[in-house]
């Protein structure tokens, strides 16, 4: 059974201010993922960051925040320049969208993210702001074994 949220408890949680528990973290290349934490006001409120490069599309990425303790995903940011989501209204999104919790649909509404800036790195501090955490880690570029 899916654990679900209140809108009420949902929008506190995303407002919240965070700070990360890393100082830095490898942005991983085509393929790759890395997370770490952020933390809240409380010692029991604590987030996962995930970073996910998975799809097939190098300029693609995919930015995460949900509560460690419930796994709830509460903010995620998919920037694919070839994507299409279908809301359950039957909205059809193209390109970057944000999905935000809600109460109705979880994680399945999503907004246009109109991006102007298409570098990875500035769309994943933006996804940081987005998700009010006010201490981001450095972020660098992993390299790759051929690279080394």
């Amino acid at each position: 059974m899916a654990i679900k949220l209140t809108q009420k408890e949902a929008d506190s949680l995303i407002a919240m201010l965070k700070k990360t528990v890393e100082k830095e973290i490898a942005f991983p290349h085509n393929k790759g993922r890395v997370e770490f934490d952020v933390v809240g006001d409380r010692r029991e409120d604590v987030f996962v960051i995930n970073i996910s490069r998975k799809g097939i599309n190098d300029a693609g990425a995919s930015y995460q925040g949900r509560m460690r303790t419930r796994g709830v995903n509460l903010l995620r940011l998919d920037i694919n320049p070839t994507s299409i989501h279908m809301n359950p209204d039957g909205e059809k999104i193209t390109e970057t969208h944000l999905h935000i919790y809600s109460e109705q649909h979880e994680m399945a509404f999503a907004i246009p993210f109109d991006i102007e800036n298409k570098d990875l790195y500035q769309l994943c501090y933006n996804f940081f702001e987005k998700f009010n955490i006010i201490e981001p880690p450095n972020i660098t570029q992993q390299l790759r074994i051929t690279e080394v």
